[in-house]
């Protein structure tokens, strides 16, 4: 056995010795010397100790070195043996696959086979395939500008001379008073507006903003002033009829298809399709999205001030088919990444106001689901309604469940006890 404080050999040691076995090992000595062999061991033990060592290094028995001599070079042995053999399969490798070192062994980048090709070809789906925004549907239809609306004054008698002179004059003089404000000033303090004056300011809410705020403005005043000078028994306080909204959308540019229509809306006489004898004087500076979402908002607000004036105004049939008209309208391509906050106000006051909401519920959703048959239009119609009423939180879960008899059942009986 070695001593207890025997130190392994220097490295230098088996870089020297190592690389000549391989050649010694494949033929046997035949001159060796036992003797000459242990004589050497000894000096080669003994020039590895340390100084310590060789002070208190015991004597070591021959048959003991001689063991240990042969295992060494057992083991050496079997270490070329197993390189060579390494070396080898690493040849066979190669030779199978020369190209081997050139290839990129990463996970996501390793060739297939065919057959994995094709699975992989058959059942991938490509990101573009779920778009992050609704397509839309084509509802409004460019419009350069803006149809020509008439002032029905054949029934209005002026109550003094600059009225006379404002219902006489063409309709380019009548937007310089409105423009100007002396159109504020002949009607806002009177108790009583002309109805067919608030059309007329209803129908400018198509034009370009730059007359469409000044009708707007003009509007809501007249529309608030006369709800505060209203007796308990007046209730001639003017909200658009369904058949007036329709064709406010339709000067907008809106075509019959889109708005759910079988027939062609047929404009009443305050609206003229030709307008070659406008002396046209605006011109379009905002884009025509801008200037359509700019409109469309004047007519959510003020539909929005009729339903909480009056909230009878609209029999249960025209509300819904109201909520229908205004879930196509905010459909369109052009105002899909434009919020939609007073329409959702809007639709949240409708909902309120339909006097039979149980028995009405069902036909809502059904006809809002016939809106569009794209289901991603379908998921952005749903967001119109927000989770805040109750009856919102109806409709929403009406049109998230599938049209099935006993849970529209169900449903209809929670709904009645609530």
């Amino acid at each position: 056995m070695f001593p207890t404080d025997w130190s392994p050999p220097p490295i230098e040691f088996l870089n020297l010795r190592v690389p000549q076995l391989p050649e010694e090992l494949g033929q046997e000595p035949q001159d060796l010397d036992p003797q000459g062999s242990l004589t050497s061991l000894e000096e080669l033990f003994w020039n590895m100790a340390g100084p310590s060592q060789k002070a208190t290094a015991p004597v070591v028995d021959t048959h003991t070195l001689v063991s240990q001599y042969a295992d060494l070079c057992c083991w050496l042995s079997s270490l070329c043996r197993e390189q060579a053999l390494e070396q080898e399969r690493e040849k066979l490798l190669l030779h199978d696959c020369p190209d081997l070192y050139s290839l990129d062994l990463a996970e996501d980048e390793a060739p297939l086979t065919p057959e994995h090709r094709m699975l992989v070809e058959r059942f991938s789906m490509s990101l573009q395939v779920i778009p992050p925004v609704h397509p839309g549907e084509t509802v409004f239809l460019p419009r350069r500008h803006p149809l020509y609306c008439i002032l029905d004054c054949s029934h209005l008698k002026p109550r003094s001379h600059l009225e006379g002179l404002f219902l006489s004059c063409p309709l380019a003089q009548q937007l310089s008073f409105l423009r100007s404000g002396l159109l504020s000033n002949l009607y806002l303090h009177t108790p009583d507006c002309p109805v067919p004056l608030l059309q007329w300011l209803f129908q400018l809410l198509t034009w370009p903003p730059e007359t469409s705020s000044g009708a707007f403005g003009l509007l809501w005043d007249l529309s608030v002033n006369g709800l505060f000078h209203q007796s308990d028994g007046d209730k001639h306080w003017w909200c658009p009829s369904l058949q007036e909204v329709t064709e406010v959308f339709h000067s907008l540019g809106a075509c019959s298809p889109a708005l759910g229509l079988r027939e062609p809306c047929q404009h009443s006489g305050r609206v003229l399709k030709n307008s070659t004898s406008l002396n046209w004087s605006e011109q379009q500076d905002a884009p025509l999205e801008i200037a359509l979402d700019v409109s469309l908002n004047y007519i959510y607000k003020f539909l929005a001030l009729c339903a909480l004036a009056q909230p009878g105004a609209y029999t249960d049939g025209d509300l819904l088919g109201l909520i229908e008209l205004l879930c196509r309208v905010g459909l369109d391509v052009g105002l899909r990444l434009l919020p939609k906050t007073d329409l959702q106000q809007l639709l949240l006051l409708l909902l309120e106001n339909i006097h039979e909401w149980p028995r009405k519920l069902q036909k809502l959703c059904c006809s809002l689901s016939e809106v569009s048959d794209h289901h991603h239009n379908l998921l952005a119609l749903v967001q119109f309604f927000l989770d805040v009423t109750s009856r919102s939180r109806w409709v929403l879960l009406h049109l998230g469940l599938p049209a099935q008899p006993q849970t529209a059942s169900a449903l209809h009986c929670t709904s009645q006890k609530l």
